[in-house]
């Protein structure tokens, strides 16, 4: 009884099995072989049947012994072929994932030594995976790097950017910015990165390259800074030959004044010069004053920034249309004169913004020197201003915001303004003095 319920047993589980390789085909790379299992599972169960047959006392056909005969050999021989095709699969599947995990091996390579920062992020900003030479330039960990964002290692300047870029690379499916990564050391990295939008583990990724421009950077802030003393060198130059050119004028018109004096010229007619004559020594005179103070303030050139500041808010205060307190240092500096001429004209462009455009009375200008960093904060009390709208238009305003951005940078130098409509404006500006020639002097009355 139990032979027969094994052999029962058996006839079916090869039925079910012959149905199972049937149902493979839908998935299998190689149909043949498991039709050809199929096949096999089939003719032994029917074996199996024929066996049961005999076992319970049956007698067997002639033409069910010659089936039983010529089955076998036939099961034989699909078995061999399917196992052979099966083998040829399987060696197909290993070549596969060898050829998978070179290519992983390449791209491994590639990633990790790449000479660019490579950054693999989800779409909040937030780190998935990094390359090995991000992780040298920053000082950080790829286990550190998995728990920070991309705004963990921006400068303050671009650290507010962050969310704009992750914006357009989701809008556009890429972008191409300027940024600046800090190091854990302090460095400030300047940076190319071009980012784009992929599907990473079923979901939206970003990935982004980064190329080191620093020395790019520091070579455009050093041909903007020769630029600057080149331009103020020409200033200077020009405003010298222009007093060349003018006294030698009035030189002459002083002596035509003393030819007035002659008694051949009547009295009218020297009543008329003279007048005359006076009121173009005087525009003479004034024009010069203001050509020479214009292009180069003889002021900074001799007692430096701080007088000069004076100097100037003083001569708006006269007007008596905006009051101007100067909190100056509590000890005299002197700078270098090019970055104090880049302090000074940003002061005065400040100023001449706030009459131009803000309708305001009162000015706060402060300037400090602290731990080898000069602060200037400027504020005023007028209408203010859609800083947004004025710093991203594509024409400039003429509010010379992005001429003192750049003045600045120069000296690597930090600008930030505050303003809102109605709650007037508020500047700092920062410069770090260690490339800086500081001469600290006493303060004086």
């Amino acid at each position: 009884m139990i032979i027969e319920v094994i052999l029962f047993a058996s006839a079916f589980l090869l039925i079910i099995a012959s149905v199972s390789a049937i149902w493979l085909l839908r998935v299998a790379r190689s149909k043949l072989s498991w039709i050809l299992i199929s096949i096999a599972f089939v003719l032994m169960a029917i074996r199996r049947v024929l066996d049961y047959i005999e076992y319970t006392g049956g007698e067997l056909s002639e033409r069910q012994l010659s089936f039983e005969y010529w089955s076998g050999f036939f099961l034989s021989l699909l078995i061999a072929f399917s196992v052979i095709m099966i083998a040829r699969m399987l060696h197909a599947i290993r070549r596969s994932e060898q050829a998978v995990s070179e290519s992983e091996h390449r791209f491994r390579t590639l990633f990790h030594n790449s000479s660019d920062e490579i950054f693999l992020a989800d779409i909040k900003g937030n780190f998935l995976e990094v390359n090995q030479v991000a992780c040298d330039n920053l000082g950080y960990t790829p286990g550190e790097f998995k728990k920070m964002n991309f705004k963990d290692i921006k400068t303050r300047d671009y650290v507010d950017r962050v969310d704009r870029n992750i914006q357009k690379i989701l809008a556009q499916g890429k972008h191409v910015y300027e940024t600046e990564h800090l190091a854990q050391n302090g460095r400030v990295i300047s940076l190319e990165m071009k980012s784009r939008l992929i599907d990473y583990e079923g979901s939206r990724a970003i990935f982004s390259i980064a190329r080191d421009i620093t020395e790019r950077k520091q070579m455009e802030r050093k041909i903007l800074s020769e630029v600057i003393n080149a331009e103020e060198r020409e200033r200077e130059r020009i405003a010298k030959e222009l007093h060349d050119d003018i006294g030698p004028l009035l030189s002459t018109i002083k002596l035509y004044v003393n030819e007035i004096k002659s008694e051949e010229t009547d009295a009218m007619e020297k009543v008329e010069m003279i007048g005359q004559t006076n009121e173009l020594i005087d525009e003479a005179i004034s024009n010069t004053r203001a050509i020479s103070n214009n292009l180069t303030p003889r002021v900074i050139v001799d007692f430096g920034l701080v007088k000069a500041v004076e100097s100037f808010c003083k001569k708006v205060n006269m007007a008596h249309k905006l009051e101007i307190r100067f909190d100056r240092p509590h000890a005299e500096i002197k700078l270098d004169q090019t970055l104090e001429l880049i302090l000074y004209r940003v002061i005065t462009e400040l100023i001449n913004n706030t009459i131009k455009h803000a309708e305001a009375t009162d000015v706060n200008v402060g300037l400090e020197l602290v731990d080898g960093v000069v602060q200037l904060t400027y504020t005023d009390n007028g209408k203010g201003f859609d800083q947004e709208k004025i710093l991203n238009e594509a024409v400039p305003s003429g509010m010379g915001i992005r001429n003192m951005i750049g003045r600045l940078r120069s000296v690597n130098g930090y600008f930030k303004v505050h303003s809102q409509k109605g709650k007037g404006t508020l500047v700092v500006v920062e410069v770090a003095l260690d490339k800086q020639k500081l001469i600290n002097l006493p303060e004086t009355e």
